[in-house]
């Protein structure tokens, strides 16, 4: 080939457009426009937080502890891996929702497992929305619990709950003491509205044939011809769906008349029990109400640890 053709033929410029008139790069691919660039990179981020939610939901969450609830088992500040393979509930609600609304969103348990006695999982309370709170399983349905001179009895018998400092089981706030019998309702459970005078001047909700002693009930109770009871913990009586609180002709129609409970309910305590907000106060808890079962410690590094 002469020197004369070589000059008359110069080299196409790198990354100039080529015979279609589409821009490559230096090594001789096609450029991306700007919008592609971008849709690409919005399609990664969507694929990326997809993943990320299927992961918390359906195999595990990190969870940071806050608070003092459960010295000595958990410290504040400690990050704790929580499985969702064991048993889970995912609530279909999103964070800028109101606590009513998260709280009256779909929901469903997952999981291969059902939560066991003394297991130490992550909870929510009627009221609160999707704040997490970790506690200990202590009751279940059907079972009856007490606590008596700072020891745990369930169903008469004593657990020396080795976890537990001893400085946790005297007289304190929150009953570490003594806490008198309660029962844990269970699925197909009765539930009534009873008199509580001879008078006949107060009614009040019975389940079991006992006293409910707490401010609303994490289940709702249907009769034989279909009519639906439920007692939020804002205090509101409901049938049907309206609100009779301050229907005392309609309240008074109903006394006696037999409900049977939807779900079983659990008992959560803190193992702190003397700075604990946990069942002794809001009462047993529904199982789509526990949402992960916490398994270790991975944070600090130098505290990494199993829970038991």
């Amino acid at each position: 080939m002469s020197e004369k053709y070589l000059r008359e033929q110069p080299d196409q410029p790198v990354g100039t457009e080529n015979s279609d008139g589409k821009g490559k790069d230096k090594k001789g691919k096609e450029k991306k426009s700007l919008g592609r660039e971008i849709l690409s990179w919005v399609l990664t981020i969507l694929v990326a937080v997809a993943a990320a939610l299927v992961i918390r939901t359906l195999l595990f969450e990190p969870i940071r502890v806050d608070g003092a609830s459960m010295n000595d088992t958990l410290a504040n500040g400690e990050a704790m891996f929580v499985s969702k393979l064991d048993y889970a509930s995912t609530w279909l609600s999103f964070p800028w929702q109101s606590d009513e609304a998260k709280e009256s969103a779909p929901r469903f348990t997952t999981g291969f497992g059902a939560p066991k006695q003394f297991d130490v999982v992550i909870v929510r309370y009627p009221g609160r929305g999707d704040t997490n709170f970790v506690k200990r399983l202590i009751g279940m349905p059907g079972d009856r619990v007490s606590i008596q001179e700072g020891y745990l009895y369930v169903n008469g018998t004593r657990y020396e709950e080795d976890y537990i400092s001893d400085e946790y089981r005297v007289s304190g706030g929150s009953n570490g003491w003594t806490y008198d019998e309660v029962y844990i309702p269970k699925k197909g459970d009765v539930l009534s509205l009873a008199y509580l005078d001879e008078n006949q001047t107060r009614v009040g909700l019975t389940v079991a044939g006992e006293q409910w002693p707490w401010r609303g009930i994490c289940s709702e109770a249907v009769s034989d011809d279909g009519d639906r009871l439920s007692y939020s913990h804002s205090g509101v009586l409901t049938l049907n769906g309206t609100d009779i609180s301050g229907d005392a002709d309609t309240i008074k129609g109903l006394v006696g008349k037999e409900f049977k409970l939807e779900k079983d309910l659990y008992f959560v305590m803190g193992d702190h029990r003397n700075n604990s907000n946990d069942s002794r106060a809001q009462g047993p808890i529904s199982r789509d109400m526990i949402v992960g079962h916490v398994r270790f410690v991975f944070f600090p590094f130098n505290q990494i640890r199993t829970v038991k």
